[in-house]
Formats: C-alpha cells, structure tokens, sequence
C-alpha cells in the first residue's frame, strides 16, 4: 500500500514538472517600439538634443507635423541643463511648442504608434512617463486613433522645471483589433508665455493578463499527494533506523 501510494505521489510530480515545462510560465510582452525613446537621435542639434523631429524620425513612431524647431528630444546631460529623464530612460520626446495657439504653428503636435499582433476583446494597459518643462502643468491627451473604443483621456505631468520632476501614468484599453494605433498630443497651448511643453518617455503596453500566472488549483492538488509521499518516506526511514 505504502509502495503504491509513493509511486502514485512521484507519478504526481513528474506530471507537475511536465506542465511547467511543456507549459512554462507567461512572460508579459510589451506592445510599444523603443518606448524610452533610446534608439532617436537625441544629439543632433546641438549638445544633447534635436530639434525638428518629423516622420518616422523617430524609430518605431510617426511624427504627423513640425514647424522646424518642434517635436523635439533631449538626452542627460544637454546643452540646457535640463532633466534627467526618469529611471528606466536616458533620452526624452518634447511634444509640444511654447506660446503655440494655431497661428504660429501645427498645434496640437502629436507623436503616434501602430502595434501589432494584440487579441481583439483583450484588455491592455498602457504606461508612460510625462513631465512638464515650466510650473505646472502640461497635459499629454492619449487618444486611440484606431484598434480601440477606448475614449481619449488627459494626464497632467506634475510641477516640474525643465522636465526635472516625471509622473508616471496608466491607463487601460481593450482592443478591438489586432493592429492598435496609439497617439500621444500636446493639450497646452502655452498661452501665458510659459513653457507648457510636455515631455514623454517610457511608453509601454502590455496585456494585463500576461504576467506570471499563479498556480492553478489543479496544480496545488498535484503538489499535495507529492508532499505527503515524502513525509511518509521519511517516516519509514525513521522506522527503519
């Protein structure tokens, strides 16, 4: 009986082991394309910024319009003194213009990213990093352009001089596509003559329920015959002894 029941609870643990390895834990994925902005050039202007950006100046995203001097990035350690970026990023996108209201230039300006392979009906989160270069407070606006039902949504960047100070923000979405286009916009026009400029970095979107799972029920009741077997064993050996 007592051989059996050990055989029966080793059985149990190689079949737990096979589902681990067959099955290995879920990694979550991220959506975004150089959220942190790493791979722009950040140092073509002057020392430790560039100014200008337009297109796909920037890997991964699509910048609709610049007047020629916004968009916008720095790196640490610029010309202005300005930053750092937050943990996690070494270089930061300016989306905005200062005194922009229409007439001087393509306000609002915008940065915009199209992901790929997201399941329809599935819900994702989206974080990101912004900060706001004078006082307080630049406004980022998240928008879907297309994949989502998710209305826009506004995020005030904290007090900040010289985008010294990042609040980082979340938001959820459910996708209704496969291919999701996500737009960032600049919401201050600066009309009081301060830099409302809003500066964005480590964007990211990932599938809420792409995490580590926790063990299934199914799981424990596998692991519990597997522990009583080995309490019993070393029993026996007591005994024996």
């Amino acid at each position: 009986m007592r051989r059996a029941l050990l055989v029966a609870s080793f059985a149990s643990l190689l079949a737990l082991l096979g589902v681990f390895v067959i099955n290995p834990p879920a990694q979550a994925t991220n959506f975004i394309t150089d959220g942190n902005f790493g791979a722009a050039n950040c140092n073509g202007t002057g020392a430790g910024y560039t100014l200008g950006l337009v297109g796909s100046d920037v890997p991964g995203w699509f910048i609709p319009s610049t007047d020629g001097v916004y968009p916008w990035c720095l790196q640490n350690g610029n010309g202005f003194g300005a930053g750092p970026a937050p943990a996690g990023a070494t270089q930061w996108f300016v989306i905005g213009e200062v005194g922009a209201d229409g007439g001087s230039g393509p306000f609002p300006y915008t940065i915009q990213q199209t992901m790929t392979g997201l399941v329809p009906g599935d819900t994702y989160n989206l974080s990101f990093d912004i900060a706001s270069e004078q006082g307080c407070c630049s406004t980022a606006g998240v928008s879907f352009l297309s994949g989502s039902s998710t209305g826009p949504q506004n995020f005030n960047a904290p007090s900040s001089v010289d985008w010294s100070a990042w609040g980082a923000e979340t938001e959820n979405f459910v996708a209704t596509s496969s291919t999701v286009t996500l737009q960032f916009q600049d919401e201050i026009a600066g009309e009081n003559g301060f830099g409302d400029d809003v500066g964005l970095t480590n964007v990211s979107v990932t599938g809420t329920g792409a995490v580590s799972p926790v063990p299934e029920p199914s799981s424990a009741l596998l692991v519990s015959p597997v522990l009583f077997g080995l309490g019993l064993m070393r029993r026996r050996r007591k005994a024996t002894t």
